[in-house]
Formats: C-alpha cells, structure tokens, sequence
C-alpha cells in the first residue's frame, strides 16, 4: 500500500467517525425495505428498495475495487436459502471521482433491486432473510459500510 493510500484511507476513516459522531448513520441516510413479488413453493423473488437522503449516494453493486464498498447482497449464513442469479444492475450514475482516483459507480435517490432466491430443504419458513452492505457517502465524506439485516414475508402464491 503506497504512502498516500494509507493518508487516504486515514482521512476517510476519521471523516467517517466524524460523521458518525455528528449523528449522521448509515441506517439513517439509506432507509432499505425487502418485500416478496412473487413466489411458488421454492422460490421467490425479493424485491429491495432503498431512499437514499438528498445530498447522500450509495456505490452500486459493479462499482470497481480498489476505492468505497460496492453494494453487495447475500443470504445469511444458515439461512434456507440461496441467491439465484446476480443480481441485476439498474440506472447507476458514473463520476471521475478524484478522491478515489477512480471512476465512481453509485445510486442516487433511490435503489430498486430484485433478488431471486431458491429454498433449500423442507423447514417451514415465514421469512427470507437478506443482507445489504453498502456504503454511503456525500460530496465531503463517506459514512463506514454497513450491513442492512432485511427480511421479506414469505408468501406462497
């Protein structure tokens, strides 16, 4: 790791307990809901959805590595369940941004996802248990990555 990643990785993390201390909280920028559309007796699709704060972005599911934690979606360890497919990307908004030195893949406003899964075994469930990492930031600071613990009704249509 050069020199200046360590100061850039220094000064995000002190902006991040900055923010943090100052009230600002993941789960309070990004308010995220999972709902089931539709199921049969195996499957299901889970749509989530997320209201990101005015002024707030939450990196997307294909922004690149080496700068913020991209979005990532997964089933809990233990849970009945596994994810399908990848997950479909939807409009993203695309930025140089200079304080990664990398182009930036994020959401702005709102998230709208749908996540197919299968169950696996013959418990009885009533919910789908999904997880949401993400990380969301503003034009001065980035809040730390937070895990999201969702869970949709199972219906059985």
């Amino acid at each position: 790791m050069t020199t200046n990643q360590c100061i850039l990785i220094a000064s995000l993390g002190l902006l991040s307990s900055t923010a943090v201390s100052a009230g600002q909280r993941p789960y309070e920028v990004v308010k995220w809901s999972a709902k089931v559309t539709k199921s049969t007796a195996a499957s299901a699709s889970v749509g989530l959805a997320a209201t990101i704060q005015d002024g707030w972005h939450v990196y997307a599911l294909s922004q690149p590595s080496g700068g913020p934690t991209p979005l990532r979606i997964t089933i809990p360890t233990g849970a009945p369940f596994v994810l399908q497919a990848p997950v479909a990307e939807t409009k993203v908004t695309r930025h140089d941004d200079p304080t990664f030195k990398m182009e930036a893949v994020y959401y702005l406003n709102e998230v709208n996802l749908v996540v197919d899964v299968k169950k696996q075994g013959s418990a009885a469930v009533d919910v789908i248990p999904v997880d949401v990492r993400f990380q969301a930031c503003n034009d001065r600071l980035c809040l730390p990555p937070y895990t999201a613990h969702l869970t949709a009704d199972w219906k059985k249509n």
